[in-house]
């Protein structure tokens, strides 16, 4: 009797994991489907940074340029240095017009799925939020906020793993915006950046 009951809940253990959920209100972004859903969906991550849609671009497109560093920063929902970071932004108008003016700046909020095209000077790919920090974030445990600046091909200058005061932001976008990182490896870049610091 307890061979039967066994081989019962194990069968429809099997069946319900094959079956699996079938959600009508999922959004298949790939397919095309429930455009609104869509739209919404890909806006989410555009409320994490609002107060700064005249400073950050939509992460739908990343791209970079001859004559700018890209900057993306990495944060997350309930993470109270990303918030702090976006609050430094608001409040120091030298940051602010530094960011506008030199930088293609970019806030990823990674508690959400969003597919990324990336179009560099030398490539082009699409990578899902998780997969972009996985990519630029080499830092143990990947910490939020994370600032990674790259360079027009989309190579890592700099990475920035954690929380800094705005003085100490606005010294590293300073040199960064001043291009003497060209033509040094990120150990150099880091090294010259302690020493302003």
């Amino acid at each position: 009797m307890k061979k039967t009951r066994f081989s019962i809940l194990c069968g429809f253990i099997c069946v319900f994991t094959l079956l699996g959920c079938n959600d009508d209100n999922e959004v298949k972004i790939s397919q095309g489907n429930n455009a609104a859903a869509i739209d919404h969906a890909e806006s989410l991550d555009k409320q994490s940074y609002a107060g700064l849609e005249d400073v950050f671009l939509d992460t739908k497109n990343i791209s970079t340029q001859e004559d700018k560093v890209t900057l993306l920063i990495f944060g997350k929902n309930n993470c109270v240095y990303c918030d702090k970071i976006k609050d430094d932004i608001k409040a120091n108008s030298e940051i602010k017009s530094l960011l506008q003016s030199h930088f293609i700046p970019y806030y990823i909020n990674v508690s959400y799925t969003k597919i990324h095209n990336l179009n560099f000077i030398d490539s082009k790919k699409e990578l899902s939020s998780t997969a972009l920090m996985e990519s630029y974030v080499k830092s143990p445990m990947r910490p939020t906020p994370t600032l990674i600046f790259l360079n027009p091909k989309g190579e890592v200058i700099f990475e920035l793993p954690g929380y800094m005061k705005p003085d100490s932001i606005l010294k590293i976008l300073q040199y960064m915006q001043s291009k003497q990182w060209q033509d040094k490896d990120q150990t150099q870049v880091a090294s010259e950046i302690n020493k302003i610091l």
